[in-house]
């Protein structure tokens, strides 16, 4: 079922502050609404929670995507004190009941990846400067600033363990037009895997002068196996250092590619 609203967040709570924890301080990240269920991603002092109410009834429409509203509801759960990753919530006919870590906090599985010289940095520890998309940021780490994408919930890691596969594809075959994949951002340990930083990249949109440049990166792009899909001007800088491709969109592996193209006629 398609979702009714989906990404109203902040990647990280607060722009152009760091996402430090302080005591007692809980925090709606993001919300995935369902029509008659609802995923919540709460910070939770310096850990990062998810909570999925299975009935519609038990938030009122009012306190569903109101970051305050939605925290006050949820600290009348029962087990809400207790310490867990996830809690799912239902209504039974004793009323409201809850259990922690019915289900797994989602990450990527970095099984068949192989980016060498690759960093791991906390969620947490990272500074929103800007926000892209709802998956997208500019983020700082120290003197180092970066672009973040982030899994905010279980059903985008498909898609970004897809991109992240492409990246290792690109470094090891070194392939020159793309920005530089710096690592990976985790939740709470380094088994929960949620996103990946890549390198900021300054530069102007091409023109038709630059077609040609940009036709051949997009032709030695092919020839590691790899389709953009999605090829607009705005996905092309012109650097001091040449042209380089922005894969911030799913980019697919060619045999993917082709077979989608076959299912659709």
């Amino acid at each position: 079922m398609a979702s009714l609203a989906r990404g109203i967040s902040s990647l990280l709570p607060l722009l152009g502050r760091p996402a430090t924890a302080t005591p007692n301080n809980e925090e709606l990240l993001s919300l995935d609404l369902e029509e008659n269920d609802f995923l919540y991603r709460i910070r939770r002092n310096s850990r990062i929670v998810y909570v999925s109410i299975l009935d519609e009834d038990i938030l009122p429409p009012d306190c569903r995507t109101d970051g305050y509203r939605v925290i006050s509801k949820l600290r009348k759960i029962p087990r809400w004190e207790d310490k867990w990753k996830t809690l799912t919530v239902r209504r039974s006919f004793q009323g409201i009941e809850s259990t922690p870590d019915e289900f797994s906090p989602h990450g990527l599985d970095l099984g068949q990846i192989n980016i060498p010289s690759t960093i791991f940095v906390n969620l947490l520890d990272l500074t929103t400067i800007s926000r892209i998309s709802d998956r997208i940021s500019r983020v700082r780490c120290g003197d180092g600033t970066w672009i973040l994408k982030v899994a905010r919930f279980k059903h985008e890691i498909p898609a970004l363990q897809r991109e992240v596969s492409v990246y290792s594809t690109l470094t090891l075959s070194g392939f020159p037009h793309a920005p530089r994949f710096i690592g990976f951002v985790y939740e709470e340990t380094k088994a929960r895997i949620v996103g990946f930083l890549m390198e900021e990249i300054s530069g102007k949109p091409p023109d038709i002068q630059n077609l040609k440049d940009c036709t051949e990166a997009v032709h030695l792009l092919h020839t590691f196996g790899i389709i953009h899909g999605d090829l607009n001007k705005y996905n092309f800088l012109i650097t001091e250092h040449g042209v380089k491709v922005l894969i911030l969109k799913t980019p697919l592996f060619k045999e993917m590619w082709i077979q989608r193209q076959l299912r659709r006629k």
